[in-house]
């Protein structure tokens, strides 16, 4: 598959209240929640209508033994990775307390 734009690479674990920054966390806690799911992080990437791309074979390489997969998200070139992250990981937060 032939990949255009400007995409950058989310994986679950940026997102992860369980893990330390240490472990992969890129996120603030506020903005974070336990044990996220690619399709979750698809879902708050489609609200703010960023188009996705889900490799859900792929390994987080500080956590390689889980095929937990990861998402491409084409931003444009005004944004940048820490503003989408935020982005995000605020909708995730929305998502999981409307789901309660």
């Amino acid at each position: 598959m032939r990949k255009r734009g400007n995409y950058v690479i989310l994986w679950t674990a940026y997102f992860d209240k369980r893990l330390s920054r240490n472990q992969g966390r890129r996120v603030p806690l506020k903005f974070s929640i336990d044990n996220p799911t690619l399709m979750e992080i698809e879902k708050a990437a489609r609200k703010l209508g960023l188009k996705t791309i889900i490799e859900p074979n792929a390994k987080y390489p500080k956590d390689w033994w889980n095929y937990k997969g990861r998402i491409l998200v084409e931003i444009s070139n005004e944004e940048t990775k820490t503003s989408i992250l935020k982005k995000i990981g605020k909708i995730l937060k929305e998502i999981r307390s409307s789901s309660n």
